[in-house]
């Protein structure tokens, strides 16, 4: 939980600047972009539905962080290990060490909800091109998950009610990978052993690089389409700021969780007995000199 102030502020920030992105995009909308003869629940009631979305995805963060990073993750990492014939070293980092990598942890506390509401935005958008009526099998799955779908017999504002739950539902998706790695960043480090070789593992790399750096391009192109063109429909510019604040408060959860969940981990690495994830540490030494030929 909460043990220090700057704890305290880190949080606060991610709470308010949540409520205050669904308030200022709520306001905008009703006062510049909804017809004039609208009949539908006012502002307030919409900011705070969109609210009671964001208290969920608050909850889900730390249910999240507790479950996948607390209990499944040691889980995960040696099924990794055992496909890719390798071991994971997990250290327990001291408190003087902590604390020196304590503005990196906090930094990638800011980062988190900048990830999370990429992956989302990335995955809304797939959904939404995958969304046909010939995907029968997966078809009332991915209508209730397209949110840059507007029925068209459906008001703007009831719109912008509706897809509260499928928002918060992406996000807690994009969340997941997040929640998995979230304990590992502060207490303990965690060295891979006989992972995969340089030559292959920076071809993989290079490959998945051009592949993301292709879909964030893409994924940029839209949002500025959006917010600075106004190319598309004008309910997008509620959607993108909404997701974002629901990813703020994802994390806020998550920031919760991160203490429990470090302790759980700890507490399984001193009870478990795997074979391809154990507690210790690494020390590498470089090879004798060979001084032979000096000496001839």
């Amino acid at each position: 939980m909460l043990r220090t102030r700057n704890q305290f502020l880190l949080f606060a920030l991610l709470f308010i600047s949540g409520v205050l992105l669904y308030t200022v995009i709520v306001f905008l909308i009703f006062i510049f972009r909804l017809e004039p003869n609208w009949i539908a629940p006012d502002p307030f009631t919409i900011i705070v539905l969109i609210s009671a979305g964001g208290l969920v995805a608050l909850a889900s963060g730390y249910v999240s962080v507790i479950v996948f990073g607390g209990r499944i993750s040691l889980k995960i990492i040696e099924l990794i290990a055992s496909v890719t014939k390798s071991r994971h070293v997990i250290e327990v980092v001291s408190d003087k060490s902590r604390k020196t990598g304590h503005n990196i942890t906090q930094s990638f506390m800011l980062y988190l909800p900048a990830l999370i509401f990429i992956i989302s935005i990335a995955l809304a958008w797939d959904i939404h091109n995958l969304h046909d009526p010939r995907t029968w099998i997966f078809h009332d799955v991915l209508h209730a998950l397209d949110v840059f779908t507007k029925p068209v017999d459906m008001s703007t504002v009831a719109y912008f009610v509706y897809i509260i739950p499928a928002m918060v539902v992406l996000v807690v998706i994009a969340g997941i990978v997040p929640a998995i790695v979230l304990p590992y960043f502060r207490r303990f480090k965690v060295t891979g052993v006989n992972s995969g070789p340089f030559h292959t593992d920076i071809l993989f790399t290079v490959v998945e690089f051009i592949a993301g750096l292709g879909t964030l391009l893409t994924l940029i192109g839209q949002i500025y389409q959006v917010l600075w063109v106004g190319k598309g429909p004008y309910y997008y510019q509620y959607i993108l700021p909404v997701m974002l604040g629901l990813s703020l408060h994802y994390v806020a959860g998550a920031f919760l969780a991160r203490d429990k969940a470090e302790n759980m981990v700890m507490a399984m690495l001193e009870a478990s007995s795997r074979k391809r994830v154990i507690r210790g540490t690494v020390n590498i030494e470089g090879a004798p000199r060979d001084n032979s030929r000096k000496s001839s």
